[in-house]
């Protein structure tokens, strides 16, 4: 099993004026240094326009500056919004980062969940439609040479052949045929992950019970095999947050007391009951209005110990089938930045090589 982090990032500073853009940039490179520094194989940067508790509308810039102070770890995007993009354009940028990165580099992508953000650029609610043929623009981009014309329902574009004055078009992507590509999905039949299962794409699974897990894997390798691609479970993705401490009860309470339970506690849970979105974290029988967020904390995440972390991704593992990386969120601890960087040491020190060997024995189907 790998490991890797995924940012919003998550400050609930930043919204209330407690802390400027700059500080939060900082912070959220810091903890790219860290996860580079302690074995994490990958780090993913969200997208978000309106969202002050996420505030993070260019994750390719986030991913160009970590380039740059990082040397092993795979940077990606949970996902570039291509619906609020020209796919032209960000086909071209997205391989400039191929090239910057050397090659580190995930093209996560996602349709845009918030209503405030698609208000902005008025997708009158076709965003996945909008997403598909974007992508479909960009993998063109990606592997064929002009000349060609695509006209579509939302976009025109027109490939010009090369052209000895201007000596192009030049570009293409430095991974072959091109970087990665992974779409999220977040209910049990989700179309983000029919899409990704159709294309031979990455599964990325947002935060959700095991129940939820098992039907995101069982709808990506079904529209995987109809589509005549073999579904590999080491490709999978998923989001389930991770808080490593020396001691189960030091690990509780730096989490319930300090910021990633509090970002639960005033934004993500509302959030999650607001839009119905609290079921997929769930098992069967279980009500949406009891949940709180000790229940997801000492039954959803995997909070503890290195010994007790470990248990529970190895039961993790057992319960979905078998999966290939284990993305945990990070979150504000710059005014204790101690307890973060302590979990993220434990994790990438003691507890990743002791589940190393899970994805080399996975025989699920």
């Amino acid at each position: 099993m790998k490991i890797g982090t995924l940012s919003g990032p998550y400050s609930l500073k930043y919204y209330k004026g407690e802390q400027t853009a700059k500080q939060l940039l900082d912070w959220d490179l810091q903890l790219t240094r860290w996860a580079d520094q302690y074995g994490y194989n990958e780090v993913y940067f969200t997208e978000h326009y309106t969202i002050g508790s996420e505030p993070s509308p260019a994750p390719d810039l986030m991913i160009a500056a970590a380039s740059q102070i990082t040397e092993n770890v795979t940077l990606g995007a949970m996902g570039h919004l291509v619906p609020y993009h020209n796919p032209a354009a960000l086909a071209f940028r997205l391989m400039w980062l191929d090239h910057m990165t050397g090659g580190r580099y995930i093209a996560g992508v996602a349709p845009g969940s918030f209503p405030s953000d698609a208000q902005i650029f008025g997708t009158n609610g076709n965003n996945a439609e909008i997403l598909y043929e974007g992508l479909d623009v960009i993998t063109k981009i990606w592997t064929e040479k002009g000349p060609w014309l695509h006209k579509g329902k939302h976009y025109t574009v027109d490939m010009p052949g090369y052209d000895e004055l201007w000596h192009g078009p030049h570009l293409t992507p430095l991974q072959a045929p091109h970087p990665r590509i992974a779409i999220a999905g977040n209910s049990p039949r989700s179309i983000g992950h029919i899409e990704a299962g159709k294309r031979g794409m990455i599964p990325f699974s947002q935060q959700s019970s095991a129940t939820t897990l098992r039907s995101h894997w069982e709808t990506y390798s079904e529209a995987a095999e109809e589509a005549g691609h073999t579904p590999v479970r080491s490709d999978w993705r998923i989001l389930r947050d991770v808080f490593v401490a020396d001691t189960d009860e030091e690990a509780r309470s730096a989490i319930l007391d300090g910021a990633h339970g509090n970002f639960w506690r005033e934004h993500l849970l509302p959030l999650f009951k607001k839009f119905g979105l609290a079921g997929a974290l769930l098992e069967p029988g279980q009500n949406a209005d009891e949940l709180t967020v000790e229940h997801i904390v000492d039954h959803i995440f995997l909070v503890g110990s290195p010994d007790t972390v470990v248990t529970k991704a190895r039961k993790l593992y057992e319960d979905v089938g078998g999966f290939g990386t284990l993305v945990s969120s990070v979150h504000d601890y710059s005014e204790e930045p101690e307890i973060m960087r302590r979990s993220m040491e434990l994790m990438g020190t003691e507890v990743a090589p002791r589940l190393a060997d899970l994805a080399l024995t996975s025989t699920a189907p």
